[in-house]
Parts: C-alpha cells; sequence; structure tokens
C-alpha cells in the first residue's frame, strides 16, 4: 500500500462519538503501512519480548540518565504494587508525550513492551530505536477517520499489536499504554479507548488457559508541576492494581488466541473495565476543568497546610494537599467553596510572575532568605565552569532540542520530548563528533601529545561531557532559586498587587 499524507494541523475532523479528534502533526499525517509492517519486530514465539533485550536494556538505562537531568526532583511511590509473576498492564493519562512513556519504562522493573502512534516507528532516527526495542504500531482513529488507512489495513496492525502485547502480559511481561489515545495540554483525561481494556482482557484468557497467574492492570499517576518544563518536579504515583475475572473469551476462543488469532473480547466487559479504569484512574490526574483551577487547590493546599503550622516540602506533598482540597469541596458544601475564587485570584497573579504556592508563608508572602538571593553567584561560577566543555560536547545537541522543542507542532505537550531526547542521544549521536575533532586534532594538530594520553583523554572525555553537564545543570538549578526570590521581592513591591496580599491574609486567617 502508497504512503497516505492526509490533512495536518486543526481540522475539525470528529469521531463516531461526535468528539473533536486529536489534530494531526505533520509526521502522525504520514501513514507508510508498508515501512509500518516492515519496522514492526516480532517475537521468536509468542509471549517472548520482541525486542533486542540489550539493546532494550541499554535505551533503558540512558532514558534512566536522561530523566535525571529533565527533572529537578523525581519521587516515586507504589512500586509494591507491581507484581512479581503476574504481567501488567500500566494505564495512565496522556500529558507530556514521549516522557510519559520513558517515566514509565524506567519505574518498573518489568521487560515493557510499548503500543504507540504509528510514526513512533517510521521516523528517521527514533523510529529504528523504538523498533529494535520492541515497540508495536498503532493507527488510531484520528488517522483511519481521515483517510490515512483502510480499514482492513488499521485492522490487520493493530489486531497485531494488541495481540502481541497480550501475549506478552499474559507471559508474565509488563506493558504500558496510554487509554486517552493522544497526548494533550489539558487539565482532565479525556475519553478513553478500549484498545488497552481489549489487550489485557485477551491477556487474561491467555494466561489462564496456559496456568499462568493472571495479569492486572495498574493505575499510574504521572504528575508533573508544569508538564512542559524543562527542570520541572515529577511524582510518579503507582496506585492500587484492577484484579481481572475469570476469563470471558470461550474455550474456542482462548485456544484461537494462542494460535495466534486475534479474538475481540464482549463490548460490554471490555466497556465496563474502561469505566473501572477511569474511576480508578481519574483520582491520580488534577482532573480540574482548567489550570487555573488546578491551581486554585494548590494555593489553599499551602495555605491550609501554613495556616495549620506546617509548609509543604516536597512536589507530592503538593499534589495530595491539593487532592484533599479538590474532594472536600466535591463532597459537601463547606467554607472552601467560598474561598475558591480569592485563591483563583491568588493563583493567577502567583502564575502571571512565574511563582506558586510556594511564595507564601504565615505572613503572606514569605521573605527570601540571603543564601536564595546570593544563589546567583554559586551559579555564575558553575556556569562558567561548566562552560566550555559543555558548550563543546553537547552544545549542539542543546541548540537542536530548544528550536524543535519551541517549533513543534505536536502541541505545547510534547516540549520537552525534544530536551529529553536531545539528554538521551546525544552521548550516542552528538558526543563522538567531539571526541573525533579533539582526537585528529591532537593527532594531526600542533599538539605535542603522546599516542596513549590522546587515546586516554578521549575514552575520558564522554565522563567530562558528563560531569560537566551536571554541573550545568546545578548552575541553572541555583539560577531558579535566585530568580524566584527577586520573583517574591517585585511581586511584594508592587502596589497593584495589595489587593492579593489582603487575600492571601483573608484566606490564612479563614483557613486557621
Amino acid at each position: 500500500m502508497a504512503k497516505q499524507t492526509v490533512q495536518s494541523g486543526d481540522d475539525g475532523a470528529v469521531d463516531h462519538h461526535g468528539d473533536i479528534l486529536p489534530p494531526l502533526s505533520k509526521s502522525a499525517s504520514q501513514i507508510d503501512v508498508d515501512k509500518i509492517e516492515k519496522r514492526r519486530r516480532h517475537a521468536s514465539k509468542p509471549g517472548e519480548h520482541p525486542g533486542v533485550l540489550w539493546f532494550y536494556n541499554l535505551i533503558r538505562g540512558m532514558c534512566r540518565l536522561a530523566l535525571r537531568q529533565q527533572f529537578r526532583t523525581i519521587e516515586i511511590t507504589g512500586q509494591e504494587n507491581i507484581s512479581e509473576e503476574a504481567g501488567v498492564l500500566t494505564v495512565a493519562w496522556h500529558t507530556n508525550a514521549l516522557i510519559d512513556s520513558a517515566t514509565i519504562l524506567v519505574t518498573q522493573p518489568k521487560k515493557l513492551v510499548f503500543g504507540g502512534r504509528h510514526d513512533l516507528l517510521t521516523r528517521p532516527l527514533i523510529g529504528h530505536i523504538a523498533s529494535i526495542s520492541g515497540s508495536q504500531p498503532i493507527i488510531r482513529q484520528a488517522e483511519r477517520a481521515r483517510g490515512g488507512a483502510s480499514a482492513e489495513a488499521a485492522s490487520r496492525i493493530n489486531s497485531k499489536t494488541m495481540l502481541t502485547l497480550a501475549e506478552c502480559i499474559a507471559n508474565g511481561h509488563g506493558s504500558a499504554l496510554f487509554p486517552e489515545g493522544t497526548s494533550h495540554e489539558d487539565s482532565m483525561m479525556r475519553r478513553l479507548r478500549t484498545g488497552p481494556m481489549r489487550s489485557v482482557i485477551a491477556a487474561n484468557s491467555i494466561a489462564r488457559e496456559r496456568g499462568a497467574p493472571p495479569p492486572h492492570l495498574l493505575p499510574v499517576g504521572l504528575h508533573y508541576r508544569v508538564s512542559w518544563y524543562f527542570r520541572t518536579d515529577a511524582w510518579f504515583e503507582y496506585g492500587n492494581p484492577i484484579s481481572l475475572e475469570d476469563a470471558v473469551h470461550s474455550v474456542e476462543d482462548r485456544k484461537r488466541l494462542l494460535e495466534g488469532e486475534w479474538v475481540e473480547a464482549p463490548a460490554d466487559t471490555v466497556n465496563t473495565l474502561r469505566d473501572q479504569v477511569r474511576e480508578d484512574l481519574t483520582p491520580l490526574t488534577p482532573d480540574a476543568s482548567t489550570w487555573d483551577e488546578h491551581r486554585t487547590w494548590h494555593v489553599l493546599g499551602h495555605l491550609r497546610s501554613i495556616a495549620k503550622g506546617k509548609r509543604l516540602n516536597s512536589w507530592r506533598e503538593e499534589v495530595l494537599a491539593a487532592r484533599t482540597i479538590r474532594e472536600e469541596i466535591r463532597l459537601e458544601p463547606n467554607n472552601l467553596i467560598s474561598l475558591q475564587e480569592p485563591a483563583n485570584r491568588v493563583g493567577k497573579a502567583l502564575h502571571s510572575v512565574g511563582l506558586d504556592g510556594r511564595a507564601l508563608d504565615s505572613d503572606g508572602l514569605r521573605t527570601p532568605s540571603m543564601k536564595e538571593h546570593l544563589a546567583v553567584l554559586p551559579a555564575i561560577v558553575l556556569a562558567l565552569l561548566a562552560a566550555p566543555l559543555t558548550l563543546y560536547g553537547s552544545g549542539v545537541m542543546i541548540l537542536i532540542a530548544k528550536i524543535l522543542g519551541d517549533n513543534t507542532d505536536e502541541g505545547l505537550d510534547a516540549r520537552t520530548t525534544y530536551h529529553f531526547l536531545a539528554a538521551m542521544l546525544g552521548p550516542m549521536i552528538i558526543w563522538p563528533i567531539p571526541m573525533a575533532i579533539f582526537a585528529l586534532y591532537a593527532f594531526f594538530g600542533p599538539l605535542t601529545i603522546s599516542a596513549l594520553h590522546i587515546v586516554l583523554i578521549t575514552v575520558l572525555l564522554p565522563f567530562a561531557f558528563h560531569l560537566s553537564n551536571k554541573i550545568a545543570l546545578l548552575a541553572w538549578d541555583l539560577h531558579i532559586i535566585s530568580r524566584d526570590a527577586r520573583c517574591i521581592n517585585r511581586f511584594g513591591r508592587n502596589s497593584t498587587n495589595v489587593p492579593i496580599l489582603k487575600d492571601i491574609h483573608d484566606l490564612l486567617a479563614a483557613l486557621k
């Protein structure tokens, strides 16, 4: 089948429910069925991981290093809910593009098989990496409805993907799918698709037919302070597993699944499980009508904690405090409802200057310490110290990530994907270039260095680049601390913010 190109951008297309389909990026609008089939890797036998395991482990290690650069703080909870014996399908809301998959990849001990948008496998570079790692292609309704692939081709590709995922899950491996079907910038989940549920139900039937431990669904909350910011805070919250009932496929259908034929589960069972996933996953998301409402809950969470004589000291504590506020407002009438309007004004005012609830204390607006203000001095020293090696080794990849991230047509939620890919792939693709330049210049240039020393320095350069980058990141974090301190001072001195400061004091009094 020839490559199909359909309209990209916001074209107003809707699905069979009348919901607006996600707009297609330029990459997603190009559907090459033959290339998709060619790039898909097949396991040597059903249930085995389809990737090249040494390469999978390499990519996993590189993702771990990249995420440590991407996030300022990382906290992980609930990993004890990941079964050691049974297969697991992890489901999450999707708000940070490729980084969402990477976070699940590095926070689970299981070998994971991902199902992803078709162009994940057909892009020039990332496509080969995804293919060798075992990722499986999906042609979404967003592409099918716009004529990007025939119903037969889409069904063939997706059925094979769902069967591969089901076989791997049944065999004790893991998978991660995002039932919304697209990454987005919304403050609440979109309507869930049924693909993940259909796969795990099939996995349950296969596992029970083989006498293997039945798999389960595992919701995970992916919490980012601001998902499209570099060096933001992250908390990955594994929730309680959703156990599956007895196999719903008939004995005959279970045999067909074992023989490698995809068989759909009953629609009512699929929809019931989808509704259960939504019920369990929703509390692990912001679940706010707007980001302003979400910030309002965070302001109230901070202020109530301060009014009780303690501060929220981590991003996880902030999320939990805001979640408690949200649930209390929704459960019963209380004074929190009347406090939302002034808290919303405070949240908007702080956000407009790059601040949040961490700028508050028992006096209203906190007074930054001298240490915070002076953080700019070590930031400058460390930046100057790191600059030569960081710019020489990573300057090109930083520039490329910045340009691509700021100009992507994938949406704001995909911005940091380019930062992440640069940090992950740079050591493999970019670093060899300055290493080779140094070696060639040292061998053939005017330098008088022995061959042994040239080889030794070349070998040590990647470690030097990595250390230099870590120093540069520390300099950036110190710069942000100092910048926030200056923002707080300017906010407090601005006469137009007097009503906001009064709102803060009134809120503190009401929350005691």
